[in-house]
């Protein structure tokens, strides 16, 4: 699953947890389901086929398909947590708008989801009673962009799932290291390739360091490969890519350990709406640098090394310093681990609640 999908699936396991006396009733296509609904009697699952053209899928499913079965379910709110908004929805009505991605890379938009979101998504933004968000980052973005008053956006930050921690147990991290079969020492990067993650200019600063820095440690590549990245390909195709490891997506479960494993987590995205795998380093207790854009400050406070991530100099700096630890680093792994345990999915939960019902109180 894709970070919004672990965003939707996180939120109505927490959701079913909370004490009252809520109902909740999930309409999910068919292919998501059984990952995403939990096994709850307080839940109803609507699991549907997906038809398999987006245009089909946008016009006629999630636009027409979608509200008015939701219309005949008489339901008290609707809530789309992911991106399928409805220029028409049933009221009242919220929407998650997690950030402005394609906004910002539009070269990597297909001719109709273009189309998507400029003519659905900006109808649904108007229509939602409200609208939630993850970072005050993507709230003012989110303002300014689609002109709404502060008061119509709520930023509600993404949680940890639990099993997010150091991991020291030997039999755990020999198997994940023989599973992933990785290198003994190496810097980790979680994510899809896409062109924003800055992927490209990771491997040439990190192929850069001098050898007596770099030493045999390798860059180890963790996640989908995405999409329109010709620039990653060209350079992991030359004398670069020899100290890169691609392993493909990971398993959740196995994330952990990976991170444990790992001497540092790199992520230079140049924009993320929250930037959750930076968060998930940090509950793992794994030294961090990323990027100094968007959410990430917000998100990591003081406890990662952060830089300009289109500066490949000041990139390569920081890989020094982090691969060199001290105390510094040290401070910043205790830090990091304090402030991760902030973040849960129990709160993300409380306050989703508490917008369904003051929505629903202002009806």
């Amino acid at each position: 699953m894709g970070g919004y999908e672990r965003y939707a699936r996180a939120l109505l396991a927490a959701l079913a947890a909370l004490p009252g006396d809520h109902e909740l009733v999930v309409f999910t296509e068919r292919r998501y389901g059984p990952g995403l609904i939990p096994a709850d009697p307080r839940f109803q699952g609507h699991a549907l086929a997906t038809l398999p053209l987006f245009i089909a899928k946008v016009l006629l499913q999630d636009q027409t398909y979608w509200p008015a079965l939701m219309r005949r379910a008489h339901l008290d709110l609707v809530h789309t947590p992911i991106f399928a908004g409805m220029a028409r929805p049933p009221r009242p009505y919220v929407l998650t708008l997690h950030d402005l991605i394609p906004l910002h890379a539009r070269q990597t938009l297909t001719r109709l989801a273009a189309w998507y979101w400029h003519v659905i998504l900006p109808r649904a933004v108007a229509r939602a009673d409200l609208v939630i968000t993850v970072s005050q980052f993507s709230r003012a973005e989110i303002c300014s962009h689609f002109r709404l008053p502060p008061e119509r956006v709520r930023s509600i930050p993404l949680g940890v799932a639990p099993h997010f921690r150091p991991v020291q147990d030997a039999a755990t991290l020999a198997a994940v290291r023989a599973r992933y079969r990785l290198p003994d020492d190496f810097l980790l990067f979680v994510g899809i390739l896409s062109p924003r993650k800055n992927v490209d200019r990771l491997v040439r600063a990190f192929a850069a360091l001098p050898a007596h820095v770099r030493g045999a440690t390798h860059l180890v590549l963790a996640g989908p490969p995405g999409w329109k990245n010709a620039a990653l390909e060209r350079v992991l195709a030359g004398a670069a890519g020899a100290c890169v490891r691609r392993l493909g997506v990971v398993a959740d479960a196995d994330l952990p350990a990976l991170y444990a494993l790992a001497r540092g987590a790199v992520n230079l995205s140049s924009y993320e709406g929250f930037g959750l795998p930076a968060l998930e380093a940090l509950a793992c207790g794994t030294p961090l640098l990323c990027a100094d854009a968007s959410a990430f400050p917000e998100v990591v406070g003081d406890c990662a090394l952060l830089v300009d991530p289109c500066d490949q100099d000041a990139v390569a700096a920081r890989l020094i310093e982090l691969l060199a630890g001290g105390p510094r680093i040290a401070a910043m792994r205790a830090r990091g681990r304090v402030r991760a345990a902030t973040f849960t999915w129990e709160k993300t939960a409380v306050a989703t609640l508490a917008v369904y019902r003051e929505v629903v109180g202002r009806s």
